[in-house]
């Protein structure tokens, strides 16, 4: 599965004529990401066909939130389920970097009938296997989006092999992101990597300021069905 990060109408219908199997929809990729405008997800929605699963970030001061933050991501969630999204991508820490169970707790039940993807929150935690195990309690949570660590997937390589096995009998997914293009992915999936999430890697100039370089997602798409088969 190959999901690319779209910030714009322009951006989803590109990146769908590429061959995207699915969009994370965010704005702000400067700062992490955080959750776009009401007009911006109604429109992303209403250009494709594929899914589209909308960021759920209040602000990107940090992953902890309060309970102001939390009154406000359950608006914006609602807001995401009356324009059709397939899915959300959330999470939350405590201020000592470890799973905010409680935030998990009270928003995960309001997202029914969604994917949920828990994002790079994940990578500032201490210990992501012991992480790992807590988010498994959460059947709601299908994919954990992460680099492996500090730094790109690349760079993170025996670490994502080892979130690999630990998902590797379960319903959990683990989606690697960071630093991905044409050029490296076959890294990834040489080591069993079979989902996989693309951001700057397929821009021209690898900038978020710049466009969607169709071939790069064809590219990418190609290599990732010739592991397949």
């Amino acid at each position: 599965m190959l999901e690319v990060i779209v910030t714009t109408v322009e951006d989803a219908i590109i990146a769908e004529a590429g061959g995207a199997d699915r969009l994370e929809l965010c704005i702000s990729m400067e700062e992490g990401g955080i959750t776009p405008s009401l007009g911006k997800i109604k429109n992303v929605i209403s250009a494709v066909s594929i899914p589209v699963h909308v960021m759920l970030r209040p602000h990107s001061n940090s992953y902890h939130y309060t309970v102001e933050d939390f009154s406000v991501m359950l608006d914006d969630l609602r807001v995401i389920q009356l324009f059709g999204a397939r899915g959300v991508v959330l999470g939350g820490l405590t201020k000592e970097n470890f799973i905010d169970n409680i935030l998990l707790q009270d928003l995960l039940p309001h997202c029914e009938g969604l994917n949920v993807t828990f994002h790079r929150a994940f990578d500032e935690v201490e210990d992501q296997i012991e992480a790992l195990h807590q988010l498994k309690k959460y059947p709601q949570i299908k994919q954990v989006l992460t680099s492996g660590g500090p730094g790109t997937a690349l760079d993170n390589l025996i670490q994502i092999e080892a979130l690999l096995y630990e998902t590797s009998h379960e319903r959990m997914h683990i989606l690697a992101a960071s630093g991905i293009d044409p050029t490296n992915v076959a890294q990834l999936l040489e080591i069993g990597v079979t989902n996989i999430h693309v951001g700057s890697g397929v821009r021209f100039g690898k900038s978020f300021h710049q466009p969607i370089n169709i071939e790069m997602i064809r590219k990418i798409k190609q290599l990732m069905e010739s592991y397949l088969t």
